[in-house]
């Protein structure tokens, strides 16, 4: 009897690890049209864990016709019980020295707790029109201090 009881522990232990539901990682991307990034790009981010601090990151995909020194932007907040957040950000890209598309990570807040549950949506607006910018996007990580715990 103790042989079926230490293993259904060792089972069930098994089971919790292999099936924790706590979100590491979560990128969404949205395509520019024609190789420039002109609009509003909205994200959501669907938020259950009210207690762990995230990274949240700007993601940007460009290629050689990207030519500017920055990009100035805005990035609107907006929570579940309706707070609204409006601050300007700026992304320094570094130009490309090769002809293959790069992708880049711009960190825009370190941890980060979403103290409320539900739809999280985030409005990147660029001030300008910017050319060589394939795809837009935001990352939401688990912030490196809660990892290092």
């Amino acid at each position: 009897m103790k042989r079926v009881t230490y293993l259904f522990i060792t089972l069930l232990t098994l089971l919790f690890v292999g099936c924790n539901t706590h979100q590491m990682s979560d990128i969404e991307m949205h395509d520019t049209e024609r190789k420039m990034w002109n609009s509003i790009e909205e994200f959501y981010y669907d938020n259950v864990d009210t207690l762990s601090l995230r990274d949240i990151s700007i993601v940007v995909r460009y290629d050689k016709g990207y030519v500017a020194d920055s990009v100035a932007m805005s990035i609107v907040s907006i929570s579940p019980d309706s707070l609204v957040v409006e601050e300007p950000f700026t992304l320094h890209i570094p130009r490309l020295s090769n002809l293959r598309p790069e992708t880049q990570t711009f960190v825009y807040r370190r941890n980060a707790l979403l103290k409320t549950p539900g739809r999280y949506r985030f409005r990147l607006t660029p001030h300008t029109a910017i050319e060589g910018i394939n795809s837009v996007g935001i990352a939401i990580n688990a912030s490196n201090s809660e990892t290092n715990k």
